[in-house]
């Protein structure tokens, strides 16, 4: 069993097409689906199905892929660990939106300084989504902004206490009152993010928590969408301040004065508890540590 066939299994479990695998690391289909034989021959198990056109991985196939996976994890421990003073290799960085544009790029952007050798791929998503991505190991790491971790196999590092704000538009009827609570949205329509947000579910639990359930709502994938709703009149919503920063600037929203229960958001980076962090891993870790406090 070589080094060489583990790789080219990963590819394919991966891709779950041989074309993909040979295209991804650079070898033909067919020395792609000849490795494969030998690696099956050799432990005398099917690894993939082959259905059609398309491969699945048979259970003594999953099975194999998690060993499969640490070695060359080990593998590349041994080699990086040779060379601790040089920071290469690729980082997998999962971001929910609102961090992926308020947050990260100035991190990412000292990043870049440091360490100019590591490739950088970033993937935006729900926090829900982010979770899965990690467990998978399709991420290294992820930023999310949530009130609680609630995955136990998740490693996590708290970056920064996020403030939540109710925004309006400055033509909107509620700008005209001193205060705001959870039961003026008994006849208001609430503009809020897709079920998968991180903070979605902390919002609708005050609501449900005061019995009160708003006229209408408005969801969205988009924070910049929901500013843009808002900004409109469609109805009010409630934003981490960094997303809106500009717009309050400019007077496009109004800040309203609510005086309901605090949202406790943060911004957290996690990553599986399991997972080795190489060296860029660390660094990036730490850097995100430093610039968010």
């Amino acid at each position: 069993m070589e080094l060489r066939q583990l790789q080219i299994f990963c590819a394919a479990a991966q891709t779950l097409n041989f074309t993909k695998a040979g295209l991804k690391l650079g070898y033909a289909q067919s020395n792609i689906t000849g490795q494969i034989r030998q690696l099956e021959e050799e432990l005398q198990v099917k690894l993939f199905e082959r259905l059609g056109r398309g491969i699945q991985l048979t259970n003594e196939g999953k099975i194999f892929l998690q060993n499969a996976t640490n070695i060359l994890a080990l593998c590349e421990k041994a080699k990086e660990e040779l060379s601790p003073q040089v920071f290469r290799g690729t980082i997998n960085i999962g971001a929910a939106e609102t961090l992926c544009v308020y947050r990260l790029p100035q991190i990412l952007t000292e990043y870049r300084k440091r360490y100019p050798l590591v490739e950088i791929r970033v993937k935006t998503e729900s926090c829900e989504n982010l979770y899965e991505l990690i467990k998978g190991n399709h991420i290294d790491i992820a930023m999310v902004l949530t009130d609680r971790i609630k995955p136990h196999d998740m490693a996590v590092q708290t970056l920064h206490d996020e403030c939540m704000t109710l925004v309006a538009s400055p033509l909107h009827r509620l700008t005209k009152k001193k205060s705001i609570n959870p039961s003026d949205f008994s006849d208001e329509c609430l503009i809020l993010t897709s079920p998968g947000c991180g903070y979605r579910p902390l919002i609708l639990s005050v609501f449900k928590k005061h019995e009160v359930k708003p006229e209408s709502m408005m969801e969205l994938t988009s924070v910049g969408a929901i500013k843009e709703c808002t900004i409109c009149g469609l109805g009010v919503a409630i934003l981490p301040k960094i997303s809106v920063k500009d717009e309050l600037e400019r007077g496009k929203l109004i800040e309203l004065d609510w005086t309901g229960p605090k949202f406790d958001v943060k911004t957290q980076l996690i990553y599986h508890h399991e997972k080795w962090l190489t060296p860029a891993l660390k660094a990036f870790r730490e850097l995100c540590s430093s610039m968010t406090k």
